[in-house]
């Protein structure tokens, strides 16, 4: 028995990133045993988020113990956005370790050494999809919610007009990343897709559910106004869509959605959209349709700041933007803001905010279990003020409240893995 004891309680004997191709291979057949649909899993992990441009051997942390790789965590960089500024970030997942070798400390090590590894490459903050009571522990938080809109095809139809759906091919990506670029350009946590992403969205990523069998969306004169993509059932649903953010091509996406829902014999159209979305106001306000908001207070859409004074200082741009847009009277004013994870001094003056040490001045204090979604705009100054931990001085409220505005932060389903 006390044998057993030690067995369970050894480290690791490499935690790493991926060596070579047995490592890979491995990793596979990890993920393909710890979850359901064994032999889909494993095609999802071989042919799409181990490969193609994206894809670096050390972005997956493994845990070897007895020789073989017990616990796997697979990532992959995006530059996702805050407000005009691009930030280096993760997105983590999935997640697994073997059955027998469960509970013994094996993820956290892994988990652990995947912090370790973005703090030391200068990745500032991770995201990922998560199940409740797991990842607070590894500081990641509620950062965003997760939205759907369906609504009648016959009540879309009444204001559709000409459109049809037509399989995206590389030569629409010109027009594709520009219609994209436009309509996240002010969309908070949305990502930045340069050409290595739209690389592997066309080539392994449309392999899997992230960016399933694309299609561009043509209006009745044959132009270019959205895109999408299937569910992994291949059903009328769009796990992510894109369009224009004009009445015309809202009005266009409509038809071409009608039409292939009228082939399907499908009754109802489902969308992942964020509420604040051209279509999405569309929808509401000549449609009408059911908006589902889910929410977890411990999983679902989490994420992670690694680097708290870094990625502070990188956000100077944004915030002196909010402050500008804002043309606020306020009288200047210096604090620290301080989490359990590092402490910044803001210097708000005029037109202009500066993010530097701590300094003199009054002190806000804003739990890690917050952070996230404050810096993202899902939690407000004033629902954060009031928690256990909290503290945010009554004259300050004001200045908070403009650097930290509430929004509705989005990840498009392409990124999110």
């Amino acid at each position: 028995m006390a044998h057993k004891k030690k067995s369970r309680s050894r480290l690791p004997e490499r935690l790493s990133g991926i060596r070579d191709e047995k490592d890979r291979q491995a990793v596979v057949e990890l993920f393909g045993r710890a979850f359901e649909d064994p032999r889909w899993m494993e095609r999802h992990m071989d042919r799409s988020l181990l490969c193609g441009p994206v894809f670096e051997a050390e972005h997956t942390r493994v845990a070897v113990v007895d020789g073989s790789i017990v616990s796997a965590v697979t990532m992959a960089p995006r530059m996702i956005r805050f407000g005009a500024v691009k930030v280096p970030a993760m997105t983590i997942g999935p997640v697994g370790t073997q059955d027998r070798y469960r509970k013994r400390g094996y993820m956290a090590a892994v988990m652990n050494d995947a912090s370790r590894y973005m703090e030391e490459n200068g990745y500032l903050v991770a995201y990922l999809g998560g199940i409740p009571d797991f990842y607070n522990r590894f500081g990641y938080y509620p950062y965003q919610a997760s939205g759907s809109v369906t609504f009648r095809r016959e009540n879309a139809r009444k204001e559709a007009r000409p459109g049809k759906l037509r399989a995206m091919t590389r030569k629409h990506l010109p027009a594709v990343r520009r219609l994209y670029d436009k309509a996240t350009a002010n969309r908070v946590c949305a990502a930045a897709r340069d050409a290595k992403v739209w690389d592997w969205l066309m080539g392994p990523g449309r392999r899997s559910w992230l960016f399933s069998k694309p299609k561009v969306i043509l209006d009745g004169r044959g132009r270019l106004c959205g895109y999408a993509t299937c569910t992994r059932g291949g059903g009328p649903g769009r796990t992510e869509i894109v369009v224009r953010q004009d009445e015309a091509s809202c009005r266009a996406a409509l038809g071409a959605l009608v039409a292939d829902a009228r082939r399907r014999e499908a009754k109802e159209i489902v969308l992942s959209l964020p509420w604040d979305d051209a279509l999405a106001v569309f929808l509401r306000q000549c449609v009408g349709a059911e908006f589902r908001i889910s929410s977890s207070a411990t999983g679902g859409p989490l994420m992670k700041v690694v680097d708290f004074p870094v990625l502070m200082r990188r956000l100077q741009p944004s915030f002196a933007q909010r402050w500008q847009d804002a043309r606020s009277s306020l009288p200047a004013a210096r604090f620290t803001l301080e989490s359990e994870i590092g402490k910044v001094g803001l210097w708000v003056t005029g037109n202009s905010v500066r993010v530097g040490p701590p300094g003199p001045g009054a002190a806000v204090r804003v739990p890690q279990r917050w952070l996230s979604g404050l810096l993202t705009g899902y939690y407000a100054v004033r629902d954060v003020a009031g928690r256990k931990g909290a503290a945010v001085p009554p004259d300050l409220m004001p200045v908070m409240d403009i650097l930290f505005p509430p929004g509705w932060p989005f990840v498009c389903s392409g990124d999110s893995y």
